[in-house]
């Protein structure tokens, strides 16, 4: 933890306000499988080519010349400091209405229409022993918001109540103190020190007709200052002055100052229900407590264990508290620095929006028109981010329809025989269709299909028998005549997006370690570094870690990558269309001589984006309450859970914990490799120092002949795959029934993912099989739990 120059103290109120300048100086992708390479200038954001390539493999590993300052130090006097970021929701934690539940919504995690407009704000929290009592401690809450707010309910100390009023939405969340918060008035400060607000006044897409960034609210000016502060030191549910351990949960009850009229939409907003335990900064991820026994406070929050934090101390989310897991992975992460916040907002607000029309995926939301309308094609999957990824999850294909949610590589032999990207479709091919109103636009070079599937039978130890599928595909011209299949042919699936931050910042020497421990595995799961060439300097060889084949070194290049292969946008790291002769390729490249289709800036924000998304905790670890209870029904009954809820979630949090013994005995830990560690050096600072559990190594490892295909790429034969992440990987058929697993959506299940592996997994694979019917499903809840 850095320390840093303690600042001199105010006196606000008549309270002794110490730390405080610090916290008021401002701080100086779509999936994809991979692709051609291109050279050209990097952007900002690249990260530069500083250290010396590594012994053995020759690779350079990632550095940054931006890398931002620490977002949790400790002052010279003590003072522990914890700068977050904020956002608006719609309701509070805890709680969903049964009318909202029948409607399948969560009013917690939504993003409320205009999201990215004036809606967040940066916190930065001062904790500290109370003068003249060392074993008292206080906490010092500063808020900069990111436009002018002209009322704050500030409310802190969760109690919770019982309430038996069967009309409101869930009466629970309660807070022992409801008062406001101070507006620090106007001081000086030291040359070059000046406070701003919005935090830095910044409009980061700029010339477009439809923002409303330049909306006069006819706020009275403040000097550019508008900085709110609270202090607490006493804790409402224990009743007492606060101590080192104890635990401060709080939220913002948020009003915006002007009139917002139908171009801004609502005005005031429930905020994050953000839980600080004194003496030890950060944000903590959190839990329900029971509810509602006599002398207990109603469902107060309580620390996950660290078992269960999969993106370590600063990215884990809390608990699914609003029961809505399709939203978990959508998140920002819980210590995101309030320098990102908006930033974060602005990227998700890209990632949704229509490179066609510029139109927002969600309702409510203005049109983008000037950053992306107009730049997608002319060949392309998808025009949006999110239809590939839909609430941040994985494609997965259908039967007999277009695989235009899938990434589709294609390449034909050369003289000698080696894969070369062909000459029809350009190396992809694009099945795009999108109808906009009377207007339809037309990205397909052919149409892919799987036509049916094969089966494969088998059968386990105990007789029990199964049947896995193998998809038969069939292509064809826009007309629908049929057309030969390409001599190399890979369909990929969109992997789901948590954790890709904290898996970039893994050093590249841990991943170089897990793959020389393996050469000595006692079951040959030997795994393999991939290089790949540095998208800005392809004359410089990096660790591949991302996609199917770890074709991608960081988040930067896969964001382009993706923008380019599967949605036909360029940008100076992808210059060039993919273009074939499908179509007869005239137009594809006359579009390349506009130049870059998406500027640094924009794609610096997708990057963002995706790095700082949180990662949904371990599910059913033990103490966990249950899950997927209506609050309303649960007050009108006067108790939380029935005695049979209890006993259900007590199995399942006991078949969860053997079902990790036995994925650890089967050996399927020698890829999944259960927890990695992040490094001190990434450009963003909630991913530095990180202990994550994604059930990785990052590894290629060779599956065997049942799961190849013909497009190697890279150091990669056709039967090597990079370790898939396990995180996240139970909540995706929440986000659609529908979903299939694996790098081409072959496995209907988890069960048949696992039956799938061959090659290295062969034994792990065979230990499975000889599992009892029982255990076998407290494995697959294992995995169905990270």
């Amino acid at each position: 933890m850095d320390r840093q120059t303690s600042p001199a103290a105010w006196l606000l109120g008549g309270r002794l306000l110490v730390g405080l300048l610090i916290g008021l100086l401002g701080l100086s992708a779509c999936g994809g499988g991979g692709g051609d390479t291109g050279s050209s200038a990097p952007p900002s954001s690249t990260p530069p080519v500083s250290n010396p390539p590594t012994s053995g493999d020759s690779y350079v590993p990632l550095s940054w010349n931006d890398a931002e300052p620490h977002s949790q130090y400790t002052l010279a006097d003590g003072t522990l400091v914890s700068r977050l970021g904020g956002r608006v929701r719609d309701r509070h934690a805890r709680e969903q209405s049964e009318a909202a539940s029948n409607l399948g919504q969560d009013l917690y995690q939504v993003f409320a229409p205009h999201y990215f407009e004036r809606r967040t704000h940066d916190i930065t929290l001062y904790d500290q022993a109370v003068p003249g009592k060392p074993d008292n401690r206080m906490l010092t809450v500063v808020v900069r918001p990111q436009w002018w707010w002209y009322g704050t309910n500030f409310r802190h100390g969760f109690i919770g109540r019982r309430d038996d009023d069967p009309q409101g939405p869930a009466a629970v969340a309660l807070y022992g103190d409801n008062g406001g918060m101070k507006l620090l008035p106007a001081f000086s400060l030291k040359s070059g020190q000046e406070l701003k607000t919005p935090l830095a006044n910044y409009d980061s897409l700029p010339g477009d007709p439809n923002s409303n960034y330049d909306t006069d609210l006819a706020v009275p000016p403040k000097d550019g200052e508008f900085v709110l502060v609270k202090e607490i030191r006493y804790s409402p549910g224990l009743r007492r002055e606060l101590r080192a351990g104890d635990l401060v949960e709080f939220e913002l009850g948020i009003f915006l100052a002007g009139k917002q009229g139908d171009a801004l939409g609502r005005f005031n907003y429930y905020a994050d229900a953000i839980v600080y335990q004194m003496g030890s900064p950060g944000a903590r991820a959190w839990q329900r407590g029971p509810c509602c026994n006599a002398g207990q406070t109603p469902w107060d929050s309580k620390l996950m264990p660290d078992s269960a934090l999969a993106g370590g101390r600063n990215m884990t989310l809390h608990e699914d508290a609003s029961y809505e897991p399709e939203m978990n992975l959508m998140q920002a992460g819980t210590n995101i620095a309030g320098r990102n916040i908006q930033r974060f907002a602005e990227g998700r607000r890209l990632f949704h929006s229509s490179f066609l029309n510029g139109a927002h995926m969600e309702a409510g939301n203005p049109t983008l028109l000037s950053q992306v309308a107009n730049k997608a094609g002319p060949n392309f999957q998808q025009a949006t981010c999110i239809q590939c990824h839909f609430n941040n999850g994985k494609s997965s294909p259908g039967l007999g329809v277009a695989l235009s949610n899938m990434v589709v590589l294609t390449g034909e032999n050369d003289a000698a025989g080696q894969l070369r990207i062909d000459g029809r479709f350009g190396g992809r091919i694009a099945m795009g269709l999108v109808q906009d109103g009377n207007k339809t636009h037309d990205g397909r070079q052919a149409v892919l299909k799987i036509a049916s599937y094969s089966s494969v039978d088998g059968q386990y130890a105990d007789g029990t028998r199964y049947t896995l599928q193998k998809p038969n595909y069939t292509l064809s011209d826009l007309d629908g005549k049929p057309l030969a299949l390409p001599a190399r042919l890979s369909v990929r699936a969109t992997p789901h997006l948590a954790g890709m931050g904290l898996l970039e910042a893994v050093p590249e020497a841990d991943i170089a370690a897990l793959a020389k421990a393996s050469e000595h595995d006692p079951d040959g799961a030997v795994g393999r570094l991939q290089l790949v060439p540095d998208l800005a300097n392809p004359a410089i060889q990096r660790l591949g870690r991302f996609g199917w084949r770890a074709t991608s070194a960081s988040v930067l290049d896969q964001t382009a990558e993706a923008l380019n292969g599967d949605m036909g946008v360029t940008s100076r790291l992808k210059p060039k269309h993919l273009c074939g002769l499908a179509d007869g390729g005239s137009a594809c490249r006359t579009a390349d001589a506009a130049g870059p289709e998406i500027s640094d800036a924009e794609i610096d924000l997708l990057t963002r984006y995706v790095s700082l998304l949180g990662v949904p905790p371990q599910r059913h670890f033990a103490g966990q309450q249950p899950q997927g209870i209506v609050a309303t029904k649960i007050l009108s009954q006067g108790a939380a859970t029935t005695a049979a809820q209890e006993a259900a979630e007590l199995a399942k949090q006991q078949d969860v914990a053997r079902g990790g013994q036995l994925f650890a005995a089967a050996r399927c830990t020698a890829c999944h490799v259960a927890s990695l560690n992040t490094g001190s050096q990434h450009r963003f600072a909630e991913l530095r120092q990180q202990t994550i559990r994604p059930y990785t190594d990052l590894l290629l490892h060779d599956m065997g002949p049942e799961l190849a295909d013909s497009y190697p790429q890279g150091r990669a034969s056709g039967q090597e795959w990079r370790t898939a992440p396990l995180w996240g990987l139970g909540l995706l058929a929440s986000i659609n029934p529908n979903t299939r697993y694996l790098h081409d959506g072959r496995a209907r299940n988890l069960e048949e993912a696992v039956l799938w592996h061959g090659g290295q997994a062969s034994k792990s694979r065979e230990r499975f099989k000889a599992l009892s019917a029982k255990e076998r499903q407290q494995l697959l809840d294992f995995v169905s739990s990270l």
